[in-house]
C-alpha cells in the first residue's frame, strides 16, 4: 500500500510538473526546425505545446523560447557522442527545452552610468562579448590604459590560420571597435558575425613588449534583428502586466543568458528606445 502511494504522488508530481511547464513562445531560431504537428516552419511568434515534436536541420540547430512562467530556455537536441549519418533528427519540446542558467556573473558586470573602464578583462570577460551593431565606443581609464601613438590595443585572432592583429583606432582615451575594420584583414574577411579565440593586448611600439589582458569571443549582433526580436518578447510581458522599467530589466537579462556581455551603456539605451517607442 504504502509503495502504491508513492507511486502515485510520483505520478502527481510528474503530472503538474508537465502541466507547469506549459505552453513555449519562441522568440529566435537558429537554422531550421519544423514542427511535425503542424508540419510547418518554426518561426519567432510561433506557439509550442509540450508534447509537439520538433525535426531539427542538424544538431547545431535550436530554438529559444519563453515558457508560460517567463523562464528562459533553449530548445535544442543533446549532442549524440558519434550521430548517424542516416539520424532523424527529431525531440519532443518538453524532453529537449532547457532553462537558462542566468549569467548573473556578467550581469553583475552591468553597469551603465561607469564612465570609463579600468579592467578590460572584467568588461570583455573570458566567455563571449557582443557588440550591439557595428560599433561601440569605449572610455579607458588613463593610468590603466594610456592612448598614445606608442601605446594602444591590439585585438589578435587566426583567420585560416593565419595570425591578424588589428590596431584599435581610438580619440584622445576613447577607443573604438568597428566590425568592418575588425573582419576584414590581409587575408580575406571574416564571415558570419563571430570571431572566436579573440585576444585583447595592451602594446607599446618602441619596445615591441605586448601584454595580454583577456581572450574571448566576439560577436557582432544585427540591431533589426534584435530589435525584431525584442519586439517578439514585449507583448508577452505585458500580457503579465508588466511596466516599462520591468519589461526593460527582464531584456537586459535575456540579452545576457543568450548573447553574452556587452556594453552597458548600449543595452541599457537599446532596451529602453525598444520599450519607449513599441507599438502593439
Amino acid at each position: 500500500m504504502k509503495a502504491r502511494l508513492i507511486l502515485i504522488a510520483a505520478l502527481v508530481f510528474v503530472s503538474v510538473t508537465a502541466f507547469a511547464q506549459g505552453v513555449f513562445t519562441v522568440t529566435r531560431v537558429s537554422g531550421k526546425i519544423t514542427n511535425l504537428r503542424t508540419g510547418a516552419e518554426v518561426v519567432a511568434g510561433d506557439i509550442l505545446q509540450p508534447d509537439d515534436q520538433l525535426a531539427f536541420e542538424t544538431f547545431d540547430t535550436y530554438a529559444i523560447a519563453i515558457g508560460e512562467s517567463m523562464g528562459r530556455f533553449k530548445i535544442k537536441l543533446l549532442d549524440p557522442p558519434a550521430p548517424e549519418p542516416t539520424s532523424i533528427l527529431t525531440g519532443r519540446v518538453s524532453e529537449i527545452a532547457m532553462p537558462t542558467k542566468s549569467r548573473s556573473l556578467m550581469l553583475a558586470r552591468f553597469n551603465p552610468q561607469e564612465k570609463e573602464v579600468a579592467d578590460l578583462r572584467t568588461y570583455f570577460g573570458t566567455d563571449k562579448f557582443s557588440v550591439i551593431g557595428e560599433t561601440v565606443e569605449i572610455a579607458l581609464n588613463a593610468q590603466k590604459y594610456p592612448l598614445t601613438a606608442d601605446q594602444f590595443i591590439v585585438f589578435y585572432y587566426r583567420f585560416d590560420n593565419k595570425p591578424v592583429s588589428k590596431k584599435l583606432g581610438f580619440e584622445n582615451q576613447v577607443i573604438k571597435i568597428n566590425k568592418d575594420q575588425i573582419v576584414s584583414n590581409s587575408y580575406g574577411t571574416v564571415s558570419g558575425s563571430e570571431i572566436p579565440n579573440l585576444s585583447v593586448y595592451k602594446y607599446e611600439a618602441t619596445t615591441r613588449n605586448s601584454e595580454e589582458v583577456t581572450r574571448f569571443t566576439l560577436v557582432f549582433v544585427n540591431e533589426a534583428d534584435l530589435k525584431s526580436e525584442f519586439g517578439t518578447i514585449i507583448p508577452i510581458l505585458k500580457r503579465q502586466k508588466m511596466g516599462d522599467d520591468e519589461i526593460k530589466k527582464y531584456l537586459i537579462e535575456y540579452y545576457y543568458d543568450f548573447y553574452g556581455a556587452t556594453d552597458s551603456k548600449t543595452i541599457d539605451r537599446f532596451a529602453e528606445d525598444v520599450v519607449k517607442n513599441f507599438d502593439m
